[in-house]
């Protein structure tokens, strides 16, 4: 979850935010609905703590709000002796101007003002998928606070909910919190009640960057003379539902092409990527090739966050946007371009908002101005607008996206991540991950795995165990292999002193089993598992451990072929394929209907996004048709067919050799012949567990509901067709995100996904073909691995025939034998 998930964010209503405490008294809790279900106690009453329970920051000076209003110093608070610290009503201050929140895109209510905005953010929304434990051997947890950067920090406050140790000793064990690593305050333990919070604690603004880091440092004693840090009594546990309530300022509008693709995407967020797009000479297909490559390319920047391109014919009342179309105006003078076109002004509705205008004289300026926009937003200058030139780019070759790992030669780990990334530093265990993607079609002969081969640095030997020292090495969250970390043998030792490439590294050998690897994202994670030497009593031991993984460390995905058995809709949803074989889609035709309504404008621009996610290419090589015309559609590309039931037209005869008829509302398991129903009626579960229990002739309504088919082409065979329909336009949209939704995601398989609401079915009836090439001896095996009966009776007619065979040559042997006549056989024989 983002940004975009959370109580005030990008466009929630105000209704939904927790009220900003305003800073003109010492910090209190808020309201125990706001903050957590662990929140008990009522705002303005006593709240029975003991002294020393929050330790409080230093004050600091908040900058003036709208109307000159300043914020005044926050003295600390003081607590009284007898436990209880009681709040004091709230002071009568002026009324400050309220906060204004982002309301939604395109909203008629959005007339109010957005330079002030103040969002609640949970853990949670931040990235922090649970409880964050901390023990007495991993003191130190954190996580990332981003910002727009286009905004500026005016007021925060943390909201802490959480508990400590009853076991601890209140005068040496407490909770730090810290931002970018300036102090904000601390947690003391109440022995008498575990749980803390709601706690409130003031953040300076003047703390804050881009990408802020918030730490937590727990320190814990048990007793007072020795602790065992990996005593189970040393815990503190902070819940992933606190908050963080920012309140920032707009920072005035830069309007310059060398920001790109700013302010339309920032890089640190979180949220979906949001842009609306506006064609204000709609008119059917023209400009959505264009289109499409710009949100393909904004596709490829966000990657797992997604993305939304609302499609309209007006500029949004609010925030940013991007308009695309031919001959649009450059100026207030109304002047045309003369080639080319992108540059910057601002959102007459919105003075902070900005939109892009991507334009040219005709239609193909117009995708040369999206072209250059996605391959060289890097060289338009500090310039508002620019006149630009085509882009010229190298043809693609199968399998050459930048997403997927090379299976043409071993690729390093460093490729893959940043070299710092490899190395982690605090107390063990200690994990690294190496995310990477791989075409689901790679085809490995008797599952062999894929060889990795280890580099591993960790600290001298002397102060660690050796015994039970490994690392654990699992992908997907699947267990591979161990290994020692300490090698004792004489050889090890020497190797590990010669100068060479990886001097002082253990080298490791492991193998990836084809099987645990998904169609597209995969993950690789390395535990290292070790303890410092027991020193006894009251010996400090140093338990700081380092982990790295060398960056020179490789995986090998050669000796490998591409193929695979399709339709299998889990290849379109994991990385696009069968489509992604070629990185910029130069073998894909998209088919639209020929007067396509905003609803489906705008699914059509989310599904290039996600394509070019897949990819992390914008889909410069593909190509739109019209659903009422397949006249261009080439029998050489696979096809993906969008379009809503009552505007399908033609475009049915692409799904004629899918399992399913599509037949006004309603979808069909059709049977176009005898055989067909006979392979339907006796059809079981595959080896996956596959729903297959469709019943021949069923017909299935269509109410507000999206289908997702896969099939076939019809105009060449190993060509592949998948359809995304809908009774309606809107539900369109909805069934494109469920391809970038990890809830749905398992859910997207086989050759039917029926999405009604919130819930996926799906199905698999239709007889499957192959993509991809594999050696002739490789296809026999195959056969014969999947026909056992007739391998056995090809078994026993081989037996019978070498039986028969070699009994007739013996006869033919002996009666050669027999006849055969020796010299002077027929000489009388002397006495």
């Amino acid at each position: 979850m983002g940004w975009g998930s959370c109580a005030v964010a990008w466009g929630a209503p105000v209704s939904d935010s927790a009220q900003y405490e305003v800073p003109e008294r010492p910090s209190q809790p808020l309201a125990a609905s706001d903050v957590s279900p662990n929140a008990r106690m009522p705002l303005h009453q006593a709240l029975p703590v003991q002294p020393g329970r929050v330790e409080a920051p230093a004050a600091s000076s908040y900058p003036s709000r709208s109307g000159g209003e300043q914020g005044g110093d926050l003295p600390a608070p003081t607590l009284p002796e007898s436990g209880a610290m009681v709040v004091p009503p709230p002071p009568v201050v002026p009324q400050a101007p309220a906060v204004s929140p982002v309301m939604p895109y395109g909203s008629p209510e959005a007339t109010v003002d957005t330079s002030t905005i103040t969002r609640t953010l949970t853990f949670r929304d931040l990235g922090v998928l649970g409880p964050m434990t901390l023990r007495g051997f991993s003191p130190l947890q954190g996580f990332d606070i981003p910002l727009p950067s286009d905004e500026v920090v005016t007021r925060a406050q943390v909201v802490l909910d959480g508990a400590l140790s009853p076991s601890l000793l209140p005068e040496a064990s407490s909770l730090t919190l810290t931002l970018n690593e300036q102090y904000i305050g601390t947690v003391q333990v109440d022995p008498k009640n575990s749980r803390f919070g709601p706690l409130v604690f003031d953040i300076d603004p003047i703390f804050f960057t881009r990408l802020s880091h918030l730490n937590f440092l727990f320190a814990g004693e048990y007793r007072r003379d020795c602790n065992d840090l990996h005593n189970g009594v040393l815990w503190a546990r902070v819940s992933d539902l606190s908050k963080i309530i920012i309140t920032t300022s707009k920072l005035p509008p830069v309007r310059r092409l060398s920001r790109l693709p700013n302010p339309f995407f920032e890089k640190y967020m979180r949220n979906t990527v949001r842009v609306p797009f506006v064609f204000p000479h709609y008119n059917g297909q023209t400009d959505l090739k264009a289109a499409g490559i710009v949100a393909s390319w904004f596709g490829k920047l966000a990657d797992f966050r997604g993305t939304s391109f609302p499609v309209t014919q007006t500029i949004p009342a609010q925030g940013n946007a991007i308009e695309v179309g031919e001959n649009l105006p450059i100026d207030s003078n109304g002047n045309m371009p003369s080639g080319p076109m992108l540059f910057e002004v601002p959102n007459p509705n919105d003075q902070w908002g900005t939109v892009l205008v991507v334009t040219g004289r005709n239609k193909s300026e117009v995708e040369t101005a999206a072209r250059v926009l996605a391959f060289s937003s890097d060289t338009l200058g500090d310039v508002p607008s620019r006149l630009v030139n085509d882009v010229s780019l190298a043809p693609r070759r199968p399998y050459d996206a930048p997403a997927f790992v090379p299976t043409d030669r071993a690729v390093r780990l460093g490729e893959l991540i940043a070299a710092t990334d490899l190395q982690r530093q605090g107390g063990a265990p200690i994990g690294i991950q190496v995310p990477f993607q791989i075409p689901p079609d790679l085809f490995r002969w008797r599952q062999h795995g894929f060889p990795l081969d280890l580099h591993i640095r960790t600290p001298a030997a002397e102060a660690f165990e050796h015994e039970g020292a490994r690392v654990d090495v699992l992908v997907n969250n699947a267990y591979i292999q161990s290994f020692p970390l300490f090698a004792d043998s004489m050889w090890d030792k020497i190797t590990k002193k010669v100068p060479q490439q990886h001097a002082g590294a253990l080298a490791l050998a492991a193998s990836v089993p084809p099987w645990l690897l998904f169609g597209g994202r995969n993950q690789l994670d390395f535990s290292f598992n070790v303890l410092p030497i027991d020193r006894g009593a009251c010996r400090r031991v140093n338990d700081a451990f380092i982990a790295e993984v060398d960056a020179n460390s490789t995986l090998d995905f050669r000796n490998t072929y591409h193929y695979a058995r399709l339709p299998d809709l889990s290849y379109f949803a994991g990385s696009a394929f069968p489509f992604s074989k070629m990185a910029d889609y130069s073998q894909t035709v998209v088919v639209l209907p020929p007067q396509p309504d905003m609803e489906t404008a705008t699914a059509f621009l989310d599904l290039m996004g996600f394509l070019g996610a897949s990819t992390k290419y914008p889909t410069v090589g593909i190509e739109v048709a019209s659903s009422a015309d397949l006249s261009g559609v080439l029998d050489t590309k696979d096809i993906i067919i969008l379009s809503s039931l009552d505007q399908l037209g033609a475009a049915k005869q692409l799904l004629s050799r899918s399992a399913y008829e599509v037949d006004g509302a309603s979808v069909r398991l059709g049977q176009k012949n005898f055989l067909d129903g006979l392979w339907y009626l006796f059809q079981d579960q595959d080896g996956a567990g596959q729903n297959n229990n469709a019943k021949p002739l069923l017909t299935t309504p269509i109410v507000k509901a999206s289908l997702l088919i896969g099939g076939e082409s019809p105009l060449a065979h190993h060509k592949s067709v998948v359809a995304i329909l809908a009774d309606q336009s809107a539900q369109l949209k909805e069934m494109v995100a469920s391809l970038r939704d990890k809830q749905a995601l398992p859910a997207v398989q086989g050759d039917l996904v029926i999405k009604n609401g919130a819930v996926l079915t799906n199905y698999r009836n239709a007889h499957s073909y192959s993509v991809g090439d594999l050696p002739l001896w490789l296809r026999v095996e195959m056969l014969l691995e999947r026909h056992m009966v007739l391998l056995g009776l090809l078994g026993l007619l081989g037996v019978g025939m070498v039986t028969v065979g070699t009994a007739k040559w013996l006869r033919n042997r002996a009666r050669s034998r027999l006849q055969r006549r020796l010299a002077k056989e027929d000489d009388p024989i002397e006495p």
